[in-house]
């Protein structure tokens, strides 16, 4: 099935017949369908998008959260998968080590899923989520809204690594939605080549200077699409200093990133953690440079902590 003809069938479906199908289809003891077939099924159904009739939704397996219904991938999968919909493997760490920290820093948070999850999860605890586009920066502040998560500070910017930076371009390719999981800044970025294609719009955007955003910080959050070594890089006296809990996405061909990381374990004091459905599985240096996380793990994010990993408490 197309994108386009599974918009065509998706759009304008009954909202009542919508949530019947989130309903069947949704995973854990009482699944109706064997797990490829529901797997296939809603394949299908989130490249349709939501159906137009729904203005919010809240999660099929988490009906404590809500969402607008906005152009976005992540919310595509939100809509029709729940929480099984977007980094399932990723969200239950994020959630427990939120509730464990002081400050929590997440850079390039796209329309605030993560800043919902992890905002209801520890809301006493200080949290500052930075996106650079607009549309997904507002979309991010309505979330919080309408979750009431009063504990998270939205800053719409580009963190950056140098201080003389007061705005940056924005690139966004061509097949993006609304708010887009792929835009990125130009310089020195690893995204990879096959992501950074067909750029059809560039938007000028506020910078913010990463080391500004560290004072206290002790959980840091990284999704800027390629930027990551160059702010790993800039914030090296802090993690020195005061060794925070990371997690990192590691797209494939990031050498710069991956020996930056495997370094930071060599002499910072850190470990390295995929994250998968069964847990977590220490990498070491020589693993990491080679891993192929989505394919291995069904997870691009490594978390790195001091010390041992603390069991999971979801």
């Amino acid at each position: 099935m197309t994108r386009r003809i599974a918009r065509a069938l998706v759009g304008p479906m009954p909202v009542p017949l919508a949530d019947a199908l989130r309903r069947v289809l949704r995973p854990g003891e009482g699944a109706r369908l064997p797990d490829r077939m529901r797997r296939a099924v809603l394949r299908r159904l989130y490249r349709g998008g939501i159906p137009r009739g729904v203005s919010s939704f809240r999660l099929v397996d988490n009906a404590g959260v809500e969402f607008v219904a906005v152009d976005s991938q992540v919310l595509e999968q939100l809509y029709w998968c729940g929480e099984q919909g977007w980094e399932p493997e990723l969200l239950p760490w994020w959630r427990a080590f939120c509730r464990r920290s002081r400050s929590v820093l997440e850079l390039g948070t796209n329309i605030g899923y993560f800043a919902v999850q992890g905002g209801r999860a520890a809301p006493g605890v200080r949290y500052v989520a930075v996106e650079p586009h607009p549309l997904s920066a507002e979309i991010c502040r309505t979330h919080l809204a309408l979750n009431s998560v009063t504990s998270v500070e939205v800053l719409q910017a580009a963190a950056v690594a140098d201080p003389a930076v007061s705005s940056v371009a924005l690139l966004v390719p061509a097949d993006q939605a609304a708010t887009p999981t792929v835009a990125f800044l130009s310089s020195e970025t690893e995204l990879p080549v096959d992501m950074a294609m067909n750029v059809t719009a560039v938007i000028d955007v506020p910078a913010i200077d990463v080391r500004t955003l560290l004072d206290g910080v002790d959980l840091i959050k990284m999704d800027v699409e390629g930027q990551e070594h160059v702010l790993l890089g800039a914030m090296r006296q802090h993690l020195r200093q005061r060794r925070p809990t990371l997690f990192v996405e590691v797209l494939p061909g990031t050498v710069q990133l991956r020996a930056l990381l495997a370094e930071l374990c060599r002499t910072e004091g850190y470990r390295c953690y995929a994250l998968s459905r069964w847990g977590a599985v220490e990498l070491d240096g020589e693993r990491l440079a080679t891993a192929r996380l989505m394919d291995e793990f069904g997870c691009q994010d490594v978390l790195l902590c001091a010390g041992e990993l603390p069991p999971l408490t979801r």
